[in-house]
């Protein structure tokens, strides 16, 4: 079993905190919920001080399972682009019908909106809009074919928070209506 490491002390916490340079060489952390790893001083969003835990070197992270902040690269180690694009697309695959934005990717994966949109982009040869698209897009005509559910529940479902918005979508990228869709694949059954 996977050791769950050392939970903060109270100063390494206030560290963590206040983004506190001077503790960079003392301790990394890491954070539970998405495996990676920090340097005190990390810029990225606070987490939850019960998700951290505390280690002495990245070896010693890397070896629970944890991966080096693509934003303050934790002794100067860098997780490769085709990984980290890797971990974005599998949080993805889970997650597209919730509000995903650049901000919150970001965040959560701890680099900048900027940098992750361009390697994004360089990785896969679509956008995170295009494949967040694709993701909806696919799982709505999986709706569409084997449930009973109407446009704007499918919409909603897959994370369109307009059916108008959804329509428009679906149209140009399969050149139909989803109704006409759905009812193509009725007529087929």
């Amino acid at each position: 079993m996977m050791n769950e490491g050392v939970r903060p002390t109270d100063e390494q916490w206030a560290a963590i905190e206040t983004n506190d340079k001077t503790y960079n060489e003392r301790f990394l952390y890491g954070v539970h919920s998405t495996k990676i790893c920090c340097k005190p001083s990390c810029p990225s969003r606070l987490p939850h001080r019960e998700k951290v835990c505390i280690f002495h070197s990245l070896e010693e992270a890397m070896a629970q399972g944890f991966r080096p902040c693509k934003r303050c690269r934790p002794e100067n180690v860098i997780l490769p682009n085709d990984e980290w694009v890797a971990l974005i697309n599998a949080f993805l695959e889970t997650h597209y019908m919730y509000d995903v934005t650049l901000d919150k990717l970001a965040a959560r994966f701890h680099g900048s909106k900027f940098h992750l949109s361009r390697i994004y982009k360089e990785v896969t040869g679509e956008t995170l809009t295009q494949h967040i698209t694709q993701l909806r897009l696919t799982e709505a005509k999986r709706l569409l074919n084997n449930t009973t559910l109407r446009i704007h529940e499918i919409a909603a479902r897959v994370g369109f928070h307009s059916s108008a918005y959804f329509v428009a979508v679906f149209k140009q990228c399969e050149q139909q209506t989803p109704k006409q869709y759905q009812l193509k694949a009725r007529n087929k059954r």
